[in-house]
């Protein structure tokens, strides 16, 4: 006899299905941008005189180490700027960097959907509020290991997806607001600054 699959709530099946558009959306989001990475890539870099062609093979240079090429050559380029610019990019970069972290260990780890709930003194499992509960990817199974699991609420990992967007459209309003400094370049003209390049 087959037995009966366990029947699922209309609460649970929400639940699991706004999380898993959530997720889609932030691999959705992050590979976007990769892609814009190229982008910048291919236009920054013959405009400063570097060669980026060995950064546009996705399948032998993985994406930090685009944004790692990017951020050089950005920082040559708004140069003209000064250092309240160069620095507002350099904050920038860094927290592109989490993002992509983040990124990285919520697509590689495993999701409890609904994982747990929050009880209060009166709540019931029928009210109670479902968590997310995300272990990053790891096969340390020794009974004392260190336990890394993390509790959100659907609410909260919608805030980190909506951040994790906003950070990548924050590089082009950048771009937009300090266009006026990025000048064509030649390669005599950063014979000074190729430097930070290497």
């Amino acid at each position: 006899m087959i037995p009966k699959k366990k029947r699922r709530t209309r609460l649970t099946t929400d639940f699991e299905n706004e999380f898993h558009r959530l997720l889609g959306q932030l691999v959705h989001a992050h590979a976007r941008f990769d892609f814009n990475v190229g982008l910048q890539l291919n236009w920054l870099g013959p405009h400063c005189a570097v060669d980026i062609a060995q950064y546009l093979d996705p399948r032998r240079v993985e994406f930090i180490r685009r944004l790692h090429r990017l951020r050089k050559i950005v920082l040559i380029a708004f140069a003209p700027g000064g250092d309240e610019v160069l620095t507002e990019f350099r904050a920038w970069f860094k927290r592109a960097e989490s993002a992509n972290a983040l990124r990285n260990s919520y697509a590689h780890g495993r999701w409890g959907v609904p994982g747990k709930h929050r009880f209060t003194e009166t709540t019931t499992l029928a009210d109670a509020t479902p968590l997310l509960c995300f272990v990053p990817l790891g096969w340390d199974m020794s009974p004392d290991r260190v336990d890394l699991t993390i509790d959100l609420t659907l609410d909260e990992f919608a805030k980190q997806v909506a951040d994790t967007e906003a950070i990548f459209e924050d590089y082009f309003a950048m771009c937009e607001e300090y266009i006026q400094y990025v000048i064509p370049r030649t390669e005599a003209s950063i014979t000074s600054e190729s430097s930070c390049l290497n």
